[in-house]
């Protein structure tokens, strides 16, 4: 199998859209401002731009943030398009009155045809892992050879059917997210546009094949003693070739809901005991972003990492005795190495996988 390496990154999302922009929020703890009404009540909401934009215009500003850093115009012509969604575009037909039949399976064309990019590729979308579907196929490509290039992207963007399933679910906290603190209650959910550029030639950052997976356990979440979430991080240190030893940081899921919180906890005992990598959660900064939040958390924190350190887990204040865990509340000094990074789905969709810093 071939190595296969990061090239460009782009992200717009609630912390901001340059990569100054991201370090500067996730350093200083910052949480979104905006709240969304869904249902007669207020819960938080991570607008990466104007509540009051229309679907379009989000969707082009977001390209536009992300494009301005991929430089496509140096993207092989044979290079593939993957994009991964869990909405996709259902903000414009909410918007329209009747309610417009627009072809889901059209929305990756739709987004090239913004970009500028029309490629051949695949849309994948499989809940709160979709991205990392694509990232996946992305990686299998250039590992056996099927590509040189692959463009990858994950949007995600405001609408009101997705919060509002949340939020009849009782999923949704009222304040801002605490992930992993003895308060914490709940999800705030945000919109987000990130790109990687994935290539055979060697760059700063080497990526391993996700491991990916789904449990059946029940239809919302996983298995309850972290079984299947520690499964999967054993996946992906397999596919790097890695014990847990090795991984001095991870990225959690993380995002504040009380149970799942609790979960990964478990899971994180199972694969390392009690001698913990350094961790930290990001979603309290940039809203969960839903189907494209493995790969925009992907890139905030390889913003980072590249600025020389990690960044500390927005929200969290007061350790839970339950989960017995303390994240960064610090910045953290970082030079190279491997991340692992976990996402965890609704519907029982799992993801890890290692990035290396060379």
């Amino acid at each position: 199998m071939r190595p296969v390496f990061i090239s460009h990154l782009g992200l717009w999302c609630a912390a901001g859209a340059s990569a100054e922009g991201v370090r500067e929020a996730l350093a200083q703890r910052r949480v979104p401002a905006g709240r969304l009404e869904i249902l007669n009540q207020s819960f938080p909401y991570a607008y990466a731009t104007s509540p009051g934009l229309p679907w379009q215009a989000r969707l082009s500003e977001g390209l536009g943030a992300v494009a301005a850093t991929l430089d496509l115009p140096s993207l092989a012509p044979e290079a593939l398009f993957l994009l991964g969604s869990s909405s996709m575009q259902i903000g414009t037909v909410e918007a329209t009155w009747p309610p417009s039949a627009l072809p889901m399976e059209n929305f990756r064309e739709r987004v090239g045809d913004v970009l500028g990019v029309q490629r051949r590729g695949w849309l994948f979308t499989s809940a709160c892992t979709s991205a990392v579907q694509a990232l996946d196929a992305g990686v299998a490509l250039i590992e056996t050879g099927g590509a040189e290039e692959v463009l990858v992207l994950g949007v995600e963007l405001l609408n009101r059917s997705t919060p509002a399933g949340f939020s009849a679910l009782q999923l949704l906290s009222f304040t801002d997210a605490r992930p992993l603190d003895q308060a914490r209650s709940g999800l705030v959910l945000g919109e987000a546009v990130a790109a990687v550029r994935l290539s055979a030639k060697p760059s700063p950052w080497r990526i391993h094949a996700p491991a990916l997976a789904l449990d059946a356990t029940s239809p919302t979440g996983h298995a309850a003693d972290g079984s299947s979430i520690a499964q999967v991080m054993r996946g992906a240190l397999d596919h790097a070739g890695l014990a847990p030893s090795d991984i001095p940081a991870l990225k959690l899921q993380a995002s504040g809901a009380p149970a799942t919180d609790a979960v990964e906890a478990r899971a994180l005992r199972l694969v390392f005991g009690e001698t913990l990598p350094a961790l930290f959660s990001i979603k309290a900064s940039l809203g969960h972003t839903l189907g494209a939040c493995g790969l925009a958390e992907l890139v905030a924190v390889l913003q980072c990492a590249q600025d020389g350190w990690l960044p500390p887990t927005t929200g969290f204040d007061n350790p839970d005795p339950e989960l017995g865990l303390r994240p960064l509340q610090a910045v953290m000094p970082w030079e190279k190495g491997p991340i692992l990074f976990n996402i965890q789905g609704f519907g029982g969709s799992l993801a890890a996988w290692v990035v290396e810093g060379l």
